[in-house]
């Protein structure tokens, strides 16, 4: 069976080496039954004496409690400081963060309420509300041929149009007011993703 003091020179090789202190992780590592590595964890973290030697035992101890919360704090730090320079990144990529070029008083703005609207009347066609001209051009263009070849298919065609059409128009119907918000936020006809 293990001695205190080999219970106590445990207690810090795991906190140099940044394990747990849990209740499974000690009764792996020392074999003792749970009441005494509770009564011996107790003693341990309980304020030093006048003896000498226990004190030294202690001062080793807080030593190695130092270490170990410099440890966790320098982690918390790093895990802070990557986390925000990812939103940072994200946010550069998608120009969230870029100043609106035009002020709210000056300047056109494009209502998202009205672009919902044009988009799911309209389909691509509405996407000319607020999207950069070719990306409109283009979709409303495609969307044209699509649906004029779709009409010279005797059955088919008309069965494709039934399923087609509607969820052209939802998809547009979302998308027009995003190009919308991103015309407000920048204050031109700009791309949602950066090229």
């Amino acid at each position: 069976m293990m001695t205190r003091a080999e219970f106590e020179k445990v207690v810090r090789a795991m906190r140099a080496e940044g394990v747990t202190l849990s209740m499974p992780n000690l009764m792996v590592r020392t074999e003792l039954p749970r009441h005494l590595i509770e009564e011996w964890l107790e003693a341990l973290d309980a304020p030093p004496t006048q003896d000498p030697g226990a004190q030294g035992k202690t001062v080793a101890g807080k030593g190695v409690d130092v270490v170990a919360n410099l440890r966790d704090t320098v982690g918390a730090l790093k895990d802070k400081v990557v986390r925000e320079a990812a939103t940072r990144v994200v946010k550069d990529r998608l120009g969230l963060d870029d100043p609106p070029s035009r002020s709210r008083d000056k300047g056109p703005q494009r209502d998202l309420r009205v672009a919902a609207v044009l988009g799911l009347l309209f389909g691509p066609f509405g996407l000319f509300f607020a999207a950069p001209w070719l990306t409109a051009a283009l979709a409303s263009l495609a969307y044209a041929v699509v649906v004029t070849a779709l009409f010279f298919i005797p059955l088919l065609g008309t069965v494709l149009l039934t399923y087609t059409v509607p969820i052209v128009h939802l998809v547009c119907a979302v998308l027009a007011p995003i190009y919308a918000w991103r015309f407000n936020r920048v204050g031109a006809r700009s791309p949602l993703l950066p090229s």
